[in-house]
């Protein structure tokens, strides 16, 4: 760790604060989260966390049920069954989950560190022992984690930049025979409220010139969009519906 020699000299010091901001950039530079020099964007999910939070405790549906019955129809999951929720946020359906079936193993990937936190604390308030969660880039899952056998992913496509990526990497992430459960949005204005909501707060906050991951907007896909994106990788069968408010798939991965 460099030490900076203390200066006299208002000028001096000015420059002492340039090495130190320079010095935070060299000793992040491998961290997700950068020094200042490296311009990386931030995570809006990140800084206004306990808004989305709220959103996921009080305002978005719960597919819970809808998840169980599309995962393990008719049936309980196998006790070395191993479940994947991405872009878990709070941890909702991962503890849900967990409660649900406690002789499985979940875990929940998210980018956030605060939104990881919170589901930390969720799963320690129901003394949760088979659930866990980590920080991972989804959009490169299969660098982090080992194949699992059915996967989670809510609202999430809206959101990521590449989606083509991020299913090859959730089609990646299935061993053999696995399943996974796509639940989007189709409604654009109330998928837009809770990430335009943010938007304001993180400005609100003073944050006029902070650069973020996420878009200005959700991007909802209609459903040919939909469709298509999940006909881009090779499942053994599909299962396509819709509702009001979402349009989902179930996707096998042949064994």
């Amino acid at each position: 760790m460099m030490r900076l020699k203390l200066r006299n000299n208002r000028h001096h010091r000015d420059n002492d604060r340039g090495n130190r901001t320079h010095t935070m950039a060299i000793d992040n530079a491998g961290a997700k989260y950068p020094g200042p020099f490296r311009e990386e964007p931030e995570s809006l999910f990140e800084r206004c966390s306990w808004f989305y939070a709220f959103c996921r405790e009080h305002l978005f549906h719960d597919h819970t049920a809808t998840i169980s019955h599309a995962l393990w129809p008719g049936a309980r999951p196998g006790p070395d069954t191993h479940l994947l929720e991405i872009a878990c946020g709070p941890g909702f359906y991962a503890c849900s989950l967990a409660q649900r079936y406690p002789d499985i193993q979940i875990t929940g990937v998210d980018l956030s560190d605060r939104l990881l936190s919170r589901a930390k604390d969720r799963a320690d308030i129901r003394r949760l022992k088979n659930c866990h969660f980590i920080k991972a880039n989804v959009l490169a899952l299969t660098q982090s984690l080992d194949p699992v056998d059915a996967i989670i992913a809510s609202r999430f496509l809206m959101v990521v930049e590449d989606r083509p990526q991020a299913l090859h990497e959730i089609f990646s992430a299935l061993r053999p025979g696995g399943r996974c459960f796509i639940a989007e949005p189709t409604s654009a204005l109330r998928a837009a409220l809770p990430l335009s909501c943010m938007w304001f707060f993180a400005r609100l906050m003073g944050d006029w010139t902070t650069r973020f991951h996420e878009p200005g907007r959700a991007a909802v896909m209609n459903q040919h969009e939909f469709q298509s994106l999940i006909a881009s990788q090779p499942w053994s069968t599909v299962s396509l519906w819709q509702d009001h408010w979402y349009q989902y798939a179930v996707c096998d991965r042949s064994c």
